[in-house]
């Protein structure tokens, strides 16, 4: 029995989404799960963002009603072998 106490459950999602670091070109990787609070991004080579760096992430493509998706602020809270966690700011 798990006692998982996030505030916002995740849901395993794999999409494509645009990563945005200073001084960076903004780079492709695929989201590993989503929550309401955050995503955890695959980041299979080149540099990983620090712990508590802000970043920007954008779903890659349009919007049902053919927008742009909004680039969504958002803080690295963890760092893993496979990538990194991101909480999304307000």
């Amino acid at each position: 029995m798990s006692h998982d106490q996030r505030r916002h459950p995740r849901v395993p999602m794999e999409i494509t989404v645009e990563l945005h670091c200073d001084d960076e070109p903004p780079r492709r990787v695929q989201t590993i799960d989503l929550s309401g609070g955050g995503v955890m991004l695959l980041i299979p080579e080149g540099s990983v963002p620090a712990e508590g760096a802000e970043v920007k992430v954008r779903v890659c493509g349009q919007l049902g009603d053919g927008e742009a998706p909004p680039l969504v602020n958002a803080r690295v809270v963890r760092r893993l072998p496979e990538g990194v966690a991101v909480e999304f700011l307000p």
